[in-house]
């Protein structure tokens, strides 16, 4: 989802929270901020692949890196595809459901976020089309 500049400056004062922050161009490095945990940043040259399931209420994305695989669990996260696809995505957050009612339904939410680092990138099982 891309974000109106009054958006974007809500975001940065901390008065309006979202789980996607898109720019309409592309950046370089990709922010992954789990909710109470290691906040990541990783480049987008290093992105690799990634697939999309829908699972029972739940939409799962999974991001592959060089060394990295990140997992976003949540729900409206389809809309992301176009904007990994052109690397527009600057910050992933996941927040409790307590705030999904807060949310526009259509907006993307994520309820998972999680980085894993990957033992051999040469050994993982391949997914979703390589970029």
């Amino acid at each position: 989802m891309r974000m109106s500049l009054r958006d974007e400056v809500a975001v940065r004062r901390g008065t309006k929270f979202c789980c996607v922050e898109s720019l309409d161009h592309p950046v370089v490095m990709v922010r992954i901020c789990p909710w109470q945990a290691k906040e990541w940043v990783l480049p987008w040259s290093r992105f690799e692949a990634s697939s999309f399931v829908h699972e029972e209420e739940s939409e799962r994305i999974e991001f592959f890196f060089s060394h990295y695989q990140v997992i976003a669990v949540g729900k409206n996260l389809r809309g992301m595809l176009e904007d990994i696809c052109l690397c527009h995505i600057r910050c992933l957050r996941d927040l409790p459901e307590t705030l999904h009612p807060t949310f526009d339904p259509t907006e993307p939410f994520i309820t998972q976020l999680e980085v894993r680092p990957l033992a051999d990138p040469k050994n993982r099982p391949p997914v979703g089309v390589p970029f």
